[in-house]
């Protein structure tokens, strides 16, 4: 057992659930945090963690439940921000308000955590954060609004690496491949086969040869991989963006030209 602390953000389910359980198999009291709080109990009720609510879109839900964790437990060494939403829009399609929703969960929501347990970290001179962010350098149809959010949350992790290298905190990005059908994923996915006009089974054939390994990514992968980054060994690793992707080479699957409304 390590007695380590550790904070899951979006880890009621998917990947931040396998995370979670990877983190407390690995020895760690893990806290659960979700904006749905029944879900968070729920979910680390399985492997004797505590689960919270916490919208990590607001600033005082964060900052009174990294306060609450650290009250309880005296320190945190382990953050990972998996809380995400997507939007499957053209951007000629996306509204203001849907941008910035975008932007509130997925980039805001990882400043203010990271914010609120810098200090932490810093005074205790040890800790580990993880940003789940997403394989950047390729354009993706219809996820202009995401896409956007993961590269800002990337500029953050990188610039948080150098803040606070001399505290020896490490500060680290990974990023999941496709991740498949029965993972909470599915929908997304179809939807957007929906509207590149593709059926399902068009739809995966597609996506699986820009994969060389030859299969979707599984949450277990990521884990392995945050598991890794947070472990003692990767003390000298920091400032980096972990590619969980199988190979991926690159979409190759262009929108439909439509006519313009």
């Amino acid at each position: 057992m390590t007695g380590e602390i550790a904070i899951v953000t979006g880890g009621a389910g998917g990947i931040g659930a396998e995370i979670a359980r990877r983190l407390a198999a690995d020895g760690r009291h893990v806290v659960v945090a979700d904006r749905d709080g029944g879900a968070a109990a729920a979910t680390a009720a399985a492997f004797g963690g505590e689960g919270i609510a916490l919208d990590v879109t607001e600033e005082s839900s964060v900052d009174e439940g990294i306060a609450g964790v650290l009250g309880r437990h005296g320190r945190i060494d382990i953050l990972v921000n998996c809380a995400g939403i997507h939007l499957q829009k053209l951007v000629a399609d996306t509204s203001v308000d849907e941008w910035d929703r975008i932007q509130r969960v997925n980039a805001r929501g990882p400043f203010l955590t990271c914010r609120a347990v810098a200090k932490p970290m810093m005074r205790a001179e040890r800790g580990r954060i993880v940003n789940i962010i997403t394989r950047l350098g390729f354009g993706n149809p219809y996820s202009s609004a995401y896409i956007a959010s993961k590269n800002a949350v990337w500029g953050l992790t990188q610039c948080l690496a150098v803040e606070l290298a001399s505290y020896g905190v490490t500060v680290n990005g990974v990023a999941p491949g496709h991740v498949g059908p029965g993972t909470g994923m599915e929908a997304q996915f179809r939807d957007k086969a929906q509207k590149l006009g593709l059926s399902w089974e068009a739809f995966e054939a597609q996506v699986l040869k820009t994969i060389p390994v030859g299969r979707w990514c599984r949450p277990a992968d990521v884990a392995a991989a945050v598991a890794y980054v947070v472990s003692p060994e990767a003390s000298f690793v920091t400032g980096e963006l972990i590619n969980v992707t199988g190979g991926f080479v690159g979409y190759g699957i262009a929108p439909r030209k439509e006519p313009v409304a």
